[in-house]
């Protein structure tokens, strides 16, 4: 029997993610106030199972400890998202050059399992005056993400400086 590993720390799971975010996205159109989608995924090396958990529960912790009480984290299978409400682009990229710094340190330690951690992080933000849905936002952040993974990009990848 294949052993499962779980979190000791639990982020929304998707289905709630979700239905704060459709939530997030009308406040935002009712009020015109900014919301920012961060998307990261982090690997571990070497790859193993357990290197891999260790790396997951070092992100949560980065996320728990650097995130504002009323940011909305998230982890799909090992990726996370983090709503920011009332977060434009530039608040979304102090944010993003934060987590870069925690995130790229050479090695990693967790729970007696050292690993080098790679993590790669998408990001959009959309201004309040225009109109766009949680799946344009969804969709927008992952873009970015998959433009970071695709070029190996120790920075963050702003969606809105994606060459067409």
């Amino acid at each position: 029997m294949e052993e499962v590993l779980t979190h000791e720390i639990e982020l929304y799971p998707p289905e709630s993610f979700l239905v704060l975010m459709e939530h997030e996205v009308n406040k935002s159109l009712r009020y015109k106030h900014p919301l920012t989608l961060v998307h990261l995924a982090v690997e571990a090396n070497p790859k193993s199972p357990q290197t891999q958990h260790s790396a997951e529960v070092f992100a949560i912790n980065v996320l728990n400890i650097q995130l504002r009480e009323t940011d909305i984290p998230c982890k799909k299978g090992s990726e996370f998202m983090v709503l920011m409400a009332s977060t434009d682009e530039q608040g979304g990229r102090v944010v993003c050059e934060r987590l870069e710094k925690l995130f790229n340190a050479t090695q990693q330690t967790y729970d007696r399992v050292s690993f080098e951690l790679s993590a790669f992080i998408g990001m959009t933000s959309v201004d309040g005056n225009s109109r766009f849905s949680s799946n344009t936002l969804a969709h927008q952040a992952a873009a970015a993400l998959q433009h970071a993974q695709s070029n190996h990009s120790r920075k963050a990848v702003i969606f809105s400086q994606i060459p067409e």
